[in-house]
């Protein structure tokens, strides 16, 4: 009876040392887990401080690179406002946009429209051009720390300033006076292309004759054409009548817009 009572106890002491062991192992793994954890959430917060310095870059080579445009007088090339690296279509932001213990830069791609390509396909400059015609900005901010470099890009319109003989409206600029008059349609069309410029939206000249401008004053005083085109071969004016349309053979004078 008593090696009975011995063996149980035995026994019970092995399922105890057991179960112990259990506990230990799945407690081992809980806290290897928790630590892989901690680990990758470190990681990836110091991953997303990087990406936050870098994007921060990348914006402050925008805003100066916008500022240096905005500045500048239209007629004004690239590489006098930029330096001479900006003949290359890239430029180093400077130094001091950034503080001296800073592990932050960045670059400035100019971009012009491509030469073949439509409303929004640009391509890097290929030669000194004038500042106004730029079309865009990107920027790509870096953030390094020791072997590890993190890059974010911008994009951004660039908005030269206008012309003496033209008016700033909003994000265009307007021919202040008639370009060319009594030209069909097409004409036009060409005249203003030649001018690295575009026929004005009826909707831009609405705006012009809403606004407070003295030239305001002018538009709609005579029937001019509008980029607008309908069907039918009919072509659509501005006059003092409101928005019209011609046929295509009629003769209207006209004006030139271009986005800053």
């Amino acid at each position: 009876m008593n090696k009975l009572v011995g063996n149980n106890r035995e026994g019970e002491k092995g399922s105890i040392l057991i179960l112990t062991l259990l506990i230990l192992v799945g407690a081992l793994s809980i806290g290897v887990a928790i630590s892989a954890v901690s680990v990758l959430e470190r990681k990836m917060t110091t991953k997303s401080r990087r990406s936050v310095s870098a994007f921060q870059a990348a914006n402050a080579g925008v805003e100066w690179a916008m500022k240096q445009i905005d500045d500048a007088e239209p007629d004004k090339k690239v590489t006098d406002v930029f330096g001479f690296n900006a003949d290359s279509g890239e430029v180093v932001c400077p130094d001091d946009l950034f503080s001296d213990s800073s592990d932050s830069s960045c670059k400035v791609i100019l971009l012009q429209r491509s030469s073949g390509g439509g409303q929004d396909e640009w391509q890097k400059i290929n030669s000194d051009i004038p500042v106004k015609d730029l079309v865009a900005v990107r920027v790509k901010g870096f953030y390094k720390q020791g072997s590890e470099e993190v890059s974010r890009a911008l994009e951004a319109y660039a908005m030269p300033n206008c012309d003496s003989n033209e008016e700033r409206v909003a994000d265009f600029c307007v021919d202040k006076s008639y370009v060319g008059s009594q030209q069909d349609w097409g004409d036009a069309v060409e005249a203003c292309a030649d001018l690295g410029k575009r026929l004005c939206s009826a909707a831009e000249l609405k705006a012009v004759e809403g606004s407070s401008l003295t030239l305001g004053n002018d538009i709609g005083s005579r029937d001019e054409w509008a980029a607008d085109a309908s069907s039918g071969g009919q072509r659509i004016y501005f006059g003092h009548s409101g928005l019209g349309e011609s046929p295509s053979g009629t003769d209207h004078d006209f004006r030139c817009c271009r986005n800053r």
